[in-house]
């Protein structure tokens, strides 16, 4: 497999994650708990896939939009350390946008977040240059870059694939439950999706389907080319119309779950553009989330500690 891909676009938001430590469990009503301490890392859909894709060695672009504040420091900090060109439109009356992740040692998470800047974000951000030179552009973090919501994803995504680039999206799970209109503009860009990546109930909600492999089929009659359902400890499962596959996810420690599916969606695709099966798109895939699951003081491996995984994983 090659070390490097083609230039990738990342389009979407910019968050700083507040991470608890893997908890025990809460009781219910009111609770007043102790942890050791936080950990304060870089977040967001768009962001985690952009970190991840340039520590495998890709020319990595992202546009989103941060606050003018000590968190938008932070996000720059992370974008140097890992080369990310990073275009960011700056909101000096939002913050950057922010969130509370309590993660339980079983893998659970509960996340709260705050959009803030990521509502300033506009198709216009996006450079042309950019989009046309990129070899796959990849739409995340739908729900709070707002103002790409729709129309103006629908408009990027198809400039992309007139551009020859290949396309991916992954929306997350709806903080507002999924009312008819916010799904009515998920599935409007879905016939210029190639890859669409979600858990059963992202997939489900999108489709209108309660079975996750059903609802996957139904995707892909909307026009979608791929779709990639991730399954948590369970792996992952790729769909094309009359094939699927799986591979399984690897067994790794608890340590830091938010951000795993990010993550996965860079192995994914850097796989896939770097020539590999879909058999080791998936691989790589899970590879990578499970190294980030198991140790947020390295979030975003890089090529050298992913083979060095596989191999021992291999053994």
């Amino acid at each position: 497999m090659a070390a490097k891909a083609p230039r990738i676009l990342a389009v979407g938001d910019a968050i700083v994650d507040i991470i608890s430590p893997p908890l025990d469990g809460l009781p219910p009503g009111d609770v007043q708990a102790e942890v050791p301490g936080f950990a304060f890392l870089p977040g967001g859909n768009a962001t985690n896939f952009a970190l991840q894709m340039a520590s495998l060695g890709v020319r990595t672009s992202l546009v989103a939009a941060v606050g003018k504040d000590v968190l938008a420091e932070r996000l720059r900090a992370a974008y140097r350390e890992h080369h990310v060109d990073a275009r960011l439109r700056v909101d000096p009356k939002r913050p950057t946008g922010t969130t509370v992740a309590l993660t339980w040692a079983d893998g659970r998470r509960a996340l709260v977040t705050a959009l803030g800047a990521n509502a300033a974000v506009r198709e216009a951000d996006v450079p042309a240059a950019l989009l046309t030179s990129a070899a796959h552009v990849h739409r995340a973090g739908f729900w709070w870059a707002t103002g790409l919501m729709g129309p103006p994803t629908v408009r990027l995504l198809r400039r992309a694939k007139r551009a020859g680039a290949s396309t991916s999206m992954d929306i997350a799970t709806d903080p507002r439950g999924w009312p008819e209109s916010r799904v009515e503009a998920v599935r409007a860009c879905l016939p210029h999706v190639d890859i669409f990546f979600g858990n059963a109930t992202e997939i489900c909600a999108v489709a209108g389907d309660r079975d996750p492999f059903e609802a996957a089929e139904g995707l892909l009659e909307m026009g979608v080319k791929e779709v990639v359902l991730h399954q948590a400890e369970d792996g992952a499962t790729w769909f094309r119309e009359g094939q699927r596959a799986s591979h399984r996810a690897y067994r790794v420690p608890i340590d830091n779950p938010t951000g795993c599916g990010d993550v996965f969606n860079a192995g994914y695709v850097f796989a896939k553009l770097s020539g590999g099966t879909t058999e080791d798109a998936l691989g790589l895939g899970n590879a990578l989330a499970g190294l980030h699951l198991s140790d947020r003081t390295v979030a975003y491996p890089d090529l050298r500690r992913l083979r060095a995984f596989l191999r021992t994983a291999s053994e």
